[in-house]
């Protein structure tokens, strides 16, 4: 797991477009505000990018030559890898199906071209937010499953302790 529940950590973002000047605005943007910033210019890029180090969270352009945004969101969601890493759409592709097509293959969320700086920073902010949440969701039922399985051992133990005691004290005394 990344050090997504470090309290001075803002995440990993991994920005996928095929446009330079994109990638550079917003990778420039979101280091002034703390996060690191991974880019990728290609599907293949970013897969190979992803399999060295999972991000926290993707900002995927639609619109890419070979595999485009669609597809790579598809092939990431059917990874148990990767499936949990939350997708941003980031599109020039502003109709309803467009959209419903990105939350259909498994997006968080879709933001229009041209977008402003403030809502991408709400978005991505909101969804480490419920990442780290269900992190730590996760640890907390791991922990009371856990915790569970000891008090099942105890209260079996102690049934087989009882019973134990139970026969001795039926048991005739010499």
């Amino acid at each position: 797991m990344n050090n997504i529940l470090d309290a001075d950590y803002q995440g990993d973002i991994l920005i996928i477009d095929d446009e330079p000047n994109n990638l550079d605005v917003l990778s420039t943007s979101l280091e002034c505000y703390g996060y690191q910033v991974r880019q990728a210019v290609t599907a293949d890029i970013a897969l190979k990018t992803i399999k060295l180090k999972a991000p926290d969270l993707i900002l995927l352009d639609v619109i890419m030559p070979k595999v485009d945004g669609y597809e790579l969101c598809k092939q990431l969601k059917s990874n148990p890898n990767t499936k949990e890493i939350p997708i941003i759409f980031l599109s020039a592709l502003s109709q309803e199906h467009d959209k419903g097509k990105g939350f259909e293959l498994g997006a968080v969320d879709f933001i229009s071209k041209p977008f402003h700086l403030e809502e991408i920073l709400a978005r991505i902010n909101h969804q480490l937010t419920i990442r780290k949440l269900e992190t730590k969701l996760k640890e907390t039922n791991q922990e009371l499953e856990e915790h569970k399985y000891r008090l099942q051992t105890e209260i079996y133990l102690r049934e087989k302790i009882e019973e134990e005691l139970k026969n001795l004290q039926h048991l005739p005394m010499s």
